[in-house]
């Protein structure tokens, strides 16, 4: 029952079944190729991520491209400069701000809109936004929120400071008693000797944000603590060596809480729409496939 066959009959088996054999390397063969197929498809089906950016691209974010041409016209439009005459500052804001949009872009059709037009887009940002700001809108602030907001922010809530000063400048390079004459002639009412009016502050009563816009903040910060009839110290800037005179100084004064209540309250969904659009562009970016071409 058990006896093996002869090696002849094996040998004439296997030679009777060359079919069996050339099957069996053609099922090999098209198992190879369908895996190499499927592996083909699988990195570069849409949806998929691509190992890198195609080069008419500055950017790819989560497989939207966005085109070097587009981006070459960001900084046309922000900063009226080319792309070989934008700083490294400009490339990384222009190109930051597309990637924002465009991860703006993706959440609104997340939300059910659609996008295909440079208006819609726009129309799509605006919502996320307008969204981020109702979400804070909504959450009420108690009084003791508004009260602590109100007590680090007191300046904001301040009246509007005004003065009236006159500004004289002696050469660069004059001595300390050249610049001390001069100064003592000023508190004394008279002319200082070597010295010229400038034309800043020369309107008369300023407010004052216009006073630091005409006089630099360097100048603003030492003309702010004067009182009326004091004359600065000597301030030392390129184009002379100033001296300031106030004539009048209304200082900027704190409003009680209870007649701003209103203005704290906008102020307050305000920076908290701020703080909570920093986090949903934070969140934004975080989870997306954000690849930015080499070089940039």
């Amino acid at each position: 029952m058990n006896t093996p066959l002869p090696a002849a009959s094996a040998d004439s088996w296997s030679l009777a079944r060359p079919g069996a054999r050339r099957s069996l390397i053609l099922c090999a063969l098209g198992a190879v190729l369908g895996l190499a197929v499927a592996g083909l498809g699988l990195f570069s089906a849409r949806g998929t991520r691509t190992s890198g950016v195609p080069a008419e691209d500055i950017a790819v974010v989560n497989q939207v491209p966005i085109l070097l041409s587009d981006y070459v016209l960001q900084l046309r439009t922000l900063y009226d400069v080319s792309l070989s005459q934008a700083t490294p500052g400009q490339k990384r804001a222009a190109l930051d701000s597309m990637i924002r949009e465009e991860l703006y872009v993706q959440r609104g059709i997340e939300l059910g809109m659609q996008s295909d037009t440079v208006e819609v887009r726009a129309a799509l940002v605006g919502a996320v936004e307008e969204q981020t700001a109702a979400d804070a809108t909504m959450a009420q602030p108690g009084d003791e929120d508004l009260r602590h907001y109100y007590d680090r922010h007191r300046g904001d809530f301040a009246s509007e400071g005004k003065m009236t000063l006159a500004d004289y400048v002696l050469p660069a390079g004059s001595s300390p008693a050249a610049v001390g004459t001069a100064r003592a002639a000023l508190q004394s009412g008279g002319a200082p000797t070597g010295a010229r009016r400038t034309g800043a502050m020369a309107d008369g009563e300023e407010f004052y944000f216009a006073a630091r816009i005409h006089l630099g903040d360097r100048l603003f910060a030492a003309a702010q603590v004067l009182n009326a009839g004091q004359v600065s110290p000597p301030v030392v800037m390129p184009d002379g060596i100033h001296l300031l005179v106030m004539q009048t100084n209304v200082q900027p004064l704190p409003a009680p809480y209870g007649d701003v209540r209103d203005k704290v309250l906008a102020a307050y969904v305000t920076a908290q729409t701020a703080i909570l659009a920093a986090a949903n562009e934070r969140f934004l970016r975080k989870r997306a496939d954000i690849q930015i071409a080499k070089g940039y």
